[in-house]
């Protein structure tokens, strides 16, 4: 199964071709410009590099939030409107849990988060079963101070928490000051891939029943 998948829900942006859970091409930067500029070109050029068009996919997958609600709603339609025009599936992969995929065997909780603005931070955390997340806390919107608490009420302020995510360009400082043993993953790794978003498709598709070829949304897209 050939997947098309992108992600646009924050200042970063990326494209992916999986073939089945097979990383066949991918593009990533941790800066673009507006969603509506590049991501279509870049999914041309893409796919033309591996000699493929976009007819030759079997399925699109999006990073469907929390997130930039322009920068969703640019991939959300992007992912549709391709999947309705050729009769495609769609899937919504959350944007957190993708996130979280960049760390399949870390040995300590992980903490994906994006900033909600106003104050606030989107943030799930993740322990890691086979390589897959499994969260053991719900993606929230939360304060700076609330997230501190959620942390310590989970039991797991005693073991090193691993924090990726662009919600630590505006509140880092206040989690290495605030949360025991917090980790900072490597800055290449806050970032979002589009592979992550198509792998964990891959995974959704085969615990569903569709019904080609009318796209089947799923996840809410």
């Amino acid at each position: 199964m050939k997947i098309l998948a992108f992600d646009t829900s924050s200042a970063s942006g990326s494209v992916a071709l999986v073939d089945d859970n097979v990383v066949v091409a991918e593009w990533t930067s941790s800066s673009v410009a507006a969603h509506a500029v590049w991501l279509l070109p870049h999914i041309d050029g893409l796919l033309r590099g591996v000699n493929l068009g976009i007819r030759d996919m079997d399925l699109f997958a999006v990073a469907n939030g929390p997130g930039s609600f322009t920068g969703l709603r640019i991939g959300v339609s992007v992912a549709k409107g391709l999947a309705w025009s050729l009769g495609k599936m769609v899937v919504g992969v959350s944007t957190l849990d993708a996130l979280a995929m960049n760390f399949p065997y870390a040995g300590m909780p992980v903490c994906t988060l994006l900033d909600a603005r106003r104050g606030e931070l989107y943030a799930a955390i993740y322990e890691f079963d086979g390589g897959s997340p499994r969260a053991i806390m719900a993606q929230s919107a939360l304060t700076p101070e609330g997230l501190s608490a959620a942390i310590a009420g989970l039991g797991i302020i005693k073991t090193p928490v691993i924090f990726a995510g662009s919600g630590l360009n505006a509140y880092a400082d206040y989690i290495k000051t605030n949360v025991k043993n917090a980790v900072f993953a490597p800055r290449p790794l806050w970032h979002i891939r589009a592979s992550n978003v198509a792998l964990a498709a891959f995974e959704i598709t085969r615990a569903k029943t569709f019904s080609p070829p009318q796209p089947t949304p799923v996840n809410g897209v």
